[in-house]
């Protein structure tokens, strides 16, 4: 049996989290939806937005169709053993099913199909797959519908996903799992009572820092001295980290290095937060919170919940970010962020003003954070950045504030 990941109509409106990234690689519990699938031993094949084919090939080969047993699995469904094994129990009967949830295809499994990925698109698929022969089932399984979700279950499943990721690593002390040259200070306070601490290859933990379980700290990173990281945060390769992190995940070269508060938030790549910068998690009220969405205000039925942070987006110092906001990908912010933050802007609302943050600019400072890190920037990178800037151009236009367009 071969797998399909494929993402549909809706993956891409998972802004800002999906303008950089497949759906299939957003940070969850410890991996990703790819990353897991593989793990099962299993060749992927996936179908994914077009302009972002080119720059994912290398870091996630898209393999041929060889086989006509073929699993599909929706790429915004959340990465978690529990319910990987529950579909793969499906596909046991060898009998045609297609899961749905909502209005989306969740699962889909043909013992026999003859399927050409190069024919169809995130638009196309779904209308064929519903047009074979198939039995329907009822399991709906989760899917990612709005940036929030990743929080939520991230939640849900980083327990059950940590136990079994450290079945990958040696265990250094009870409940802590690590790999290889891993560096932690003797001062460290490592508390696994509920849930197990994975620290991955090659990243350091300085003097006096406080980890709690469930956690997942990836290859190559700095926890600075006297850091706070908490339960179910995710954070992955090549970050630096400080002050107090809980319950949030960093994607890949994103730094948070000085005093400030990170919750229930999800932070995108090549993030810089400045020194001060507190996301609010609660509302004052304790009451459920709402998130401003594609211009309505959607409940998300939950009572904690930070922020959403696109990539390559800077915070200055004592930056406050409210609740629930959300922040495009390659926006300054500073100051009092009360308000969801378009892609490309810089946002001084504090001082009376919002601008546009212009592209040239942003391939520069790409090129300069990609040097630091030893990283050569190439056309693919430049044109990832043309590419997210021309999509989210409705962003910008549509927001109520002034814009120089």
């Amino acid at each position: 049996m071969q797998v399909v990941i494929f993402e549909d109509y809706l993956a891409g409106e998972l802004r800002p989290v999906t303008l950089a990234r497949a759906a299939f690689g957003i940070s969850i519990g410890g991996t990703n939806l790819y990353s897991m699938i593989r793990s099962k031993g299993f060749k992927i094949s996936y179908i994914l937005r077009n302009y972002l084919k080119d720059i994912y090939k290398d870091n996630f080969p898209n393999h041929p169709v060889t086989e006509k047993s073929l699993l599909f699995i929706n790429a915004s469904l959340p990465p978690a053993f529990s319910v990987i094994q529950r579909i793969l129990d499906l596909t046991k009967e060898k009998s045609p099913f297609v899961a749905q949830t909502d209005s989306r295809i969740a699962v889909a499994f043909f013992p026999n199909l003859k399927f050409e990925p190069g024919k169809f698109d995130e638009y196309s698929l779904a209308n064929w797959l519903q047009d074979q022969e198939y039995e329907f089932i009822e399991d709906k399984f989760p899917l990612i519908n709005y940036p929030f979700d990743i929080i939520r279950y991230n939640e849900k499943y980083f327990g059950e996903n940590i136990e079994e990721l450290s079945k990958n690593y040696r265990q250094k002390f009870p409940g802590v799992f690590v790999g290889e040259n891993v560096k932690i200070h003797p001062t460290v306070c490592m508390d696994t009572e509920d849930g197990m601490i994975i620290i991955d290859d090659n990243t350091s933990i300085g003097p006096f820092v406080y980890l709690k379980g469930p956690l997942y700290i990836g290859k190559k990173c700095r926890i600075i001295e006297r850091t706070s990281v908490k339960e179910m945060c995710h954070i992955s390769h090549t970050c630096k980290v400080g002050g107090e992190v809980e319950c949030s995940i960093m994607e890949p070269y994103s730094n948070k290095q000085h005093h400030g508060f990170l919750g229930h938030s999800w932070v995108g790549s090549w993030v810089n937060m400045g020194a001060g910068t507190s996301t609010s998690d609660l509302k004052n009220t304790y009451g459920e919170i709402a998130v401003e969405y594609q211009g309505k205000k959607v409940p998300t039925g939950m009572q904690f919940l930070g922020s959403i942070i696109g990539d390559y987006s800077k915070t200055a110092i004592n930056t406050s970010i409210f609740t629930g906001k959300i922040i495009g990908v390659a926006s300054y912010v500073y100051g009092f962020v009360t308000t969801n933050v378009p892609s490309f802007c810089n946002y001084a609302r504090t001082f009376g003003q919002m601008t546009e943050h212009y592209l040239p600019a942003v391939v520069r400072t790409q090129q300069r954070m990609f040097a630091r890190r030893g990283i050569k920037q190439t056309r693919l990178h430049i044109k990832l950045l043309e590419d997210i800037y021309r999509i989210t151009r409705d962003e910008r236009i549509m927001s109520t504030e002034s814009l120089s367009l």
